[in-house]
């Protein structure tokens, strides 16, 4: 080993005995610790290159994540949020066919993040929310197609917590529809429906690398496409609608040989590279993925039982299922309170911050109720969502950690969640 990596390990060994230990008080957060040292060294060998900005490192990484989901083609950008913009961006623009219009619809469940509705409304689309169905978190099938309207023209699917939406109808339905589909995988990497990886179903699949995520890059997403069409438009987009990385570049600088190859933009565009520091800790992390995904399904299961064979067990808590043909690789542990219990929501979450169990509400609870919306024209009315509502109301989230958690800390995170006194 080199000298200077040997000096990194040395280091990370000294910094990680220095920091300070768990008190007596128990602390759980959202995640734990998900990086070591083997990342640090790859990034570091990277900057020690000379190239930070998007080249090598980023392209293998693009292939190994398209190898490790099943998809055709990965474009890597440097969020997970803006993932969800290129891939609306590249859906609603004109080079592509079909493609969304100003004033088209675009329907997005309730329980969603804002960077899954921001870039309907940023590409000049209207969103449509759709309810949920309280027991699996997802979009309600049963819904979709009272919100269907000549103006549908594509979908936004939320896969929420590690949990799938029910592919197979909301792919039917998609079909049948005509619709352009987009899966939000932000929260769901690893999981799978039907067999195959979910964010590879639809028309564009977007991913994050956000450091509680099922892997990390600190920051970063993914784009995963089918055809190299919509690859090469993602590609052009995400770099200020250069020809730079285009399949056929040659043959459209040919065609503009009145200006400079190197600086001849044929679209309109962002600039959403990530770094080659990014894609190095992705490369490491990736290789990980398996055994961290299959933690989280570990830990999943077992706090479940602890918490069913726990003697204070009274069914305070209702567990989220799996869509029938899913298998989900669960990125929290989601939880509603039940009906008889909803009312002390607000105190219940209290209990578990003083308790020191990080906790978060599902997603952002129900959209609807975001006062963005109103400033931006939306108009929707939060009860006339009432799986939505069940969810905002009773529901949340507490970690799952990507290290199988030892029994003590299973119990004494059991012993937590049901101390609550529901009196």
């Amino acid at each position: 080993m080199s000298d200077w990596k040997r000096g990194i390990e040395d280091e990370w060994k000294r910094r990680a005995g220095a920091r300070p230990h768990a008190s007596e008080k128990f602390s759980f957060p959202l995640i734990g610790q998900s990086v070591d040292v083997t990342e640090v060294l790859a990034m570091v060998d990277t900057l020690l290159s000379g190239r930070i900005t998007m080249a090598d490192r980023v392209r293998e990484y693009e292939a190994e994540f398209a190898k490790a989901t099943g998809a055709q083609y990965a474009a890597m950008v440097n969020s997970g949020s803006s993932a969800n913009l290129l891939a609306l961006a590249a859906a609603a623009n004109p080079a592509r066919k079909p493609h969304l219009k100003p004033g088209d619809e675009v329907l997005v469940p309730a329980i969603c993040w804002s960077t899954s509705v921001w870039p309907i409304l940023q590409v000049g689309a209207k969103p449509v929310f759709v309810d949920v169905d309280p027991k699996t978190l997802n979009v309600d099938i049963s819904e979709l197609r009272g919100k269907l309207t000549p103006k549908t023209k594509g979908m936004v699917a939320v896969h929420i917590l590690g949990n799938s939406a029910p592919m197979a109808e909301l792919l039917a339905f998609a079909k049948e529809a005509n619709l352009i589909l987009v899966e939000d995988t932000c929260e769901s990497l690893g999981s799978k429906a039907q067999g195959k990886q979910l964010g590879t179903f639809a028309d564009f699949g977007t991913y994050s690398f956000y450091y509680s995520h099922h892997i990390t890059t600190g920051e970063g997403g993914m784009v995963v496409c089918k055809t190299l069409e919509d690859y090469d438009l993602l590609r052009c987009l995400r770099a200020h609608g250069w020809t730079r990385e285009l399949s056929n570049r040659a043959q459209v600088d040919a065609r503009h040989s009145d200006v400079d190859s190197r600086f001849l933009f044929v679209n309109l565009g962002y600039n959403l590279r990530p770094m080659e520091t990014q894609a190095a800790m992705g490369l490491v992390q990736l290789r990980r993925m398996g055994q961290m995904n299959e933690a989280r399904v570990k830990n999943h299961d077992n706090l479940r039982k602890a918490l069913r064979t726990h003697p204070g067990w009274r069914e305070q808590l209702i567990f989220p299922e799996a869509a029938p043909g899913t298998d989900p690789v669960w990125f929290g542990f989601p939880c509603l309170l039940n009906s008889s219990f909803s009312k002390h929501h607000r105190a219940y979450l209290e209990h578990l911050s003083n308790h020191g169990v990080e906790n978060r509400p599902v997603i952002s609870g129900n959209f609807t109720r975001q006062p963005a919306l109103k400033l931006l024209g939306i108009q929707a009315q939060p009860e006339l969502f009432p799986g939505a509502e069940l969810v905002h109301q009773s529901g949340f989230f507490i970690g799952l950690h990507t290290d199988e958690l030892p029994q003590s800390t299973l119990q004494t995170l059991a012993n937590v969640l049901l101390s609550f006194s529901f009196a």
